[in-house]
This record gives structure tokens, sequence and C-alpha cells, in this order.
């Protein structure tokens, strides 16, 4: 009987700690979902006086190809988005008006946006898919000017 007393000791620990290991995943994952968003997570760009607002950033295919920043306009205003990465030629962007998945503008290194509607509009910088699967990289300087 000594033989079953042990083993049974065993598989009970072996159970208890797997049973206390599981709520350890479950937040190791949830910590690693978070740490994602954040990093997915639009920027916001706040203008300058003279009415100007940069961001700088560097993108990594295969895996890191996209970053979102987002702007604050009244219907009626305009502004220009340009966005320059060196002689890479390999980032470019998309503006979203507020609340659409439809683009406004699509793929440019530089465009002019009017507002239709007041709200939040994005700006998704990307690379584009042939750089990224070969794993390039790009560092861009993205530019909005009100108008």
């Amino acid at each position: 009987m000594p033989i079953a007393s042990s083993s049974r000791r065993r598989f009970v620990a072996f159970a208890a700690a797997a049973a206390l290991a599981l709520p350890l995943v479950a937040v190791a994952k949830d910590v690693a979902k978070d740490a994602a968003k954040a990093k997915d997570a639009p920027q916001a760009l706040a203008f300058a006086k003279d009415g100007h607002a940069t961001a700088k950033g560097k993108l990594k295919g295969p895996d890191d190809v996209v970053r979102n920043y987002t702007i604050d306009l009244k219907s009626g205003e305009s502004c220009t988005v340009a966005i320059d990465d060196g002689k890479n030629r390999v980032t470019y962007f998309n503006v979203f008006p507020p609340g659409a998945q439809q683009k406004e503008t699509e793929g440019r290194t530089r465009t002019d946006v009017k507002a239709n509607a007041d709200g939040t509009y994005t700006i998704r910088v990307f690379m584009t898919q042939g750089a990224a699967v070969k794993g390039a990289s790009s560092s861009y300087e993205l530019t909005v000017t009100k108008s």
C-alpha cells in the first residue's frame, strides 16, 4: 500500500499545481492581449498653434506593418496629410472618416482632406505587402497641416 499512497500523493500534488497554474496562464494571456491592444491603439495627434501635427515611426515586416493615428476635425475644415519615408517608397496611408470602414483616400503619400462631418478621422499608415513579406523596415514622418 505505500506505493499507492505515494502515487496518490504525487497525483494530488500535480493536480493542485495544475489547478493553481490555470488562472496564471489566463492572466498571462490577458496581459499579452492588453499589450497588443495598447500597441495597436491609435495615437491621437495634437495640432500645434501653427496648425501642424507630426508623428515619427518605424515599421518592420512582416508583423509590425500598420500604425493608426487620429485627428479631430470639424465639418468644413481642410487639412493636408503627407508621409515621407525617405527613398524607401514602401510606406503609405489611408484616411478614414469618423466611424467609417470606407477609405476617404487610398494608398497615397500626400492628399488633401476636407471634413464632411465633425469627428475623429483615422490615418492608417502601412507598409506595402511586398516589403512586409520581405521583412523590410521603414522609418517615416507623418505630417498633417490644417489649411
